[in-house]
């Protein structure tokens, strides 16, 4: 839960940026923002313990994630400040290359203060042009085998996040929101991938709610554990 108040401390002051109320004077921050993947290799084991280890790319036995696109309809916030309540909404925040680094980086003005009682309701709709999670890989055996792969979470998701206080003071700032991809795969095993239906002549491993669903709710359980964001004033 810790992490969660985190990204959602980075989450209100980018949501600032766009949806500051008439009653705000005058713009005294500065705030960069970004984000970024990392770990886009990590082990596959046939014992659960050792997969999720980042390791170097094209090694035998890992998944190797190559392309990323992130789809939120709705992000609603809803705070108090200075004993004024504050309600927010920003909606189609789309990503299509979510790996590229600091693929949504900027400057923005924002209004110093206290903000309490913050809370956020991430709303992700499936979609069938861009599901609110698309990532593409290789599979790679023990053996040297390579196998496609391509993960899609497309499935209605609602996930709240709550930060007690967020201060903001006069300044410049830096907001950079990563995805450790190796976090994915972590717990899970070898067989996860290699007991799979395939598809189409390159025998692809097609991840979703519909073909091979129970590796799909495996990944999706674990997908709010591998986001994490680093906030420092500069």
């Amino acid at each position: 839960m810790k992490k969660f108040y985190t990204i959602a401390s980075a989450a209100l002051l980018m949501l600032l940026l766009t949806n500051c109320t008439k009653k705000e004077v005058a713009a005294d921050t500065k705030l960069s923002y970004s984000f970024s993947a990392s770990n886009l290799n990590a082990s596959l084991s046939s014992n659960a313990t050792a997969s999720g280890t980042v390791v170097a790319p094209g090694t035998n036995g890992s998944i190797n994630w190559t392309t990323a696109s992130v789809n939120i309809a709705k992000v609603e916030f809803s705070a108090t400040k200075a004993g004024t309540p504050v309600s927010l909404e920003s909606k189609n925040l789309y990503m299509v290359n979510a790996l590229k680094p600091d693929s949504l980086s900027g400057t923005v003005s924002l209004v110093s203060g206290v903000y309490e009682h913050n809370q956020f309701n991430l709303t992700m709709n499936s979609s069938t042009t861009n599901p609110p999670l698309l990532l593409t890989g290789t599979y790679i055996e023990a053996s040297g085998t390579k196998i496609p792969v391509r993960f899609e979470m497309n499935q209605p998701q609602l996930i709240k996040l709550e930060a007690t206080r967020v201060e903001v003071t006069s300044g410049t700032y830096l907001a950079k929101v990563t995805i450790q991809l190796n976090a994915l795969v972590t717990g899970l095993t070898a067989s996860d991938f290699g007991q799979t239906t395939r598809t189409g002549a390159n025998n692809m491993i097609v991840i979703s709610n519909t073909i091979n669903k129970t590796l799909c709710d495996k990944l999706i359980t674990r997908f709010t554990s591998t986001l994490s964001v680093n906030f420092s004033k500069q």
